[in-house]
């Protein structure tokens, strides 16, 4: 048997040394605990989260309801007005049953036209309350207004939209207003 010196039989001692595995390298199950602890406290702050902006983001719409006469025919023989408010990128069309209102909201018009054009990047909103205003004048028993928009307008765009035509200076304009598929 070879003579090994001291300083390589200290280097084979610990090299060869056994070592006791720790308590969680024995299983040969994978240790969840921690994991589940994460996965509790994410879903506990998800919830959180999302009831406190449910409760703060709530907008009142109807939506149009179906009855065996159609929808929303009425009773009378009087012209349906049928309002309608498209907002664009580019600006906001009116339109009735009797077409597309011109700017100005005194003549119709055809053709694509906008009714309410942009100033420069903002949308007019007091133009649009004028319109519906003068809308409002020559249909004084209307109360439904219908909103809708392209797929490239913010949704505050849409809500801007909608709190336009309910009211003028505490005047009520178009109360019931409803939402729309989008344009395109």
């Amino acid at each position: 048997m070879p003579q090994f010196s001291a300083q390589q039989r200290a280097y084979i001692r610990k090299r060869s040394k056994y070592e006791e595995p720790g308590p969680d390298e024995t299983d040969d199950e994978l240790n969840i605990i921690p994991f589940l602890d994460i996965v509790v406290n994410l879903i506990m702050f998800l919830l959180m989260i999302t009831s406190s902006i449910a409760f703060y983001s709530q907008l009142e719409a109807s939506l149009p309801t179906y009855s065996s006469g159609g929808v929303g025919r009425r009773a009378s023989d009087e012209p349906q007005l049928n309002l309608s408010v498209f907002v664009t990128q580019n600006g906001i069309t009116v339109t009735g049953s009797g077409g597309k209102l011109a700017p100005g909201c005194a003549t119709t018009s055809t053709g694509d036209v906008l009714t309410v054009p942009k100033r420069g990047n903002d949308y007019d909103w007091e133009g649009l309350r004028n319109c519906v205003s003068t809308v409002k004048q020559e249909f004084p028993d209307e109360t439904r207004v219908t909103v809708s928009a392209d797929n490239l307008v913010e949704f505050q765009d849409l809500v801007s939209a909608m709190d336009a035509v309910r009211d003028k200076e505490g005047e009520e304009l178009f109360p019931d207003v409803l939402i729309s598929a989008g344009v395109r």
